[in-house]
């Protein structure tokens, strides 16, 4: 059933998973099915985590994400370990995304990556 399932998904053209291909949050696009990102003409070298994160974080853009949701999308519903992980994954994304920021021509601000003391982070367009 699963190989019968992964064919026909195989099989669809680009877009029609149910995913968007390409996410966009101000000057940020993150690709998904090619797992790259880019800040204004500079594309951003990220971990597999980093890269996860992010993507979940844009593809729910102005939304409020609980620090549960995003262990349970990111790493697995069943993670056995300290929710520190999370903190460590943002603080490490949010310094690539401004050296990405310095590094653009012309020197572009980052999408914003807010925390929401008690409750999780919220991804925002420089500006909103």
């Amino acid at each position: 059933l699963l190989a019968r399932l992964r064919a026909h998904l195989r099989r669809l053209p680009s877009g029609q998973d149910g995913h968007k291909a390409a996410l966009r949050v101000g000057d940020l696009i993150v690709d998904t099915q090619a797992r790259t990102c880019r800040l204004g003409d500079v594309e951003v070298s990220l971990r597999p985590k980093e890269f996860d994160l992010l993507a979940v974080l844009a593809e729910h853009a102005g939304t409020a994400l609980s620090r549960e949701d995003l262990m349970a999308r990111v790493w697995d519903e069943n993670w056995f370990g300290p929710t520190k992980t999370l903190d460590v994954t943002l603080a490490s994304l949010r310094h690539r995304l401004a050296q990405a920021a310095v590094q653009a021509v012309p020197p572009t601000e980052p999408p914003s990556i807010s925390t929401l003391r008690g409750f999780g982070y919220r991804l925002e367009a420089c500006g909103e």
